[in-house]
């Protein structure tokens, strides 16, 4: 992974662990247009990927 992708994935992740108590992708999203308003969408979008593909014991499942 290049520098510049293994950042982003590097913040993806940081900011999926901000948003593991929220209760839906809505809500998720917000949270972390809020806490990393300079952040790409894209990175948003992949950290919220990343909360949805967590397995059920690495953090709480996000419903629809």
């Amino acid at each position: 992974m290049g520098s510049l992708a293994q950042t982003n994935h590097d913040l993806a992740r940081t900011m999926a662990e901000q948003v593991v108590a929220t209760t839906s992708h809505a809500e998720a999203l917000r949270e972390l247009r809020t806490a990393f308003p300079d952040s790409p969408l894209a990175v948003r979008v992949a950290a919220l990927a990343m909360v949805m593909r967590r397995g059920a014991g690495d953090l709480p499942h996000i419903p629809r």
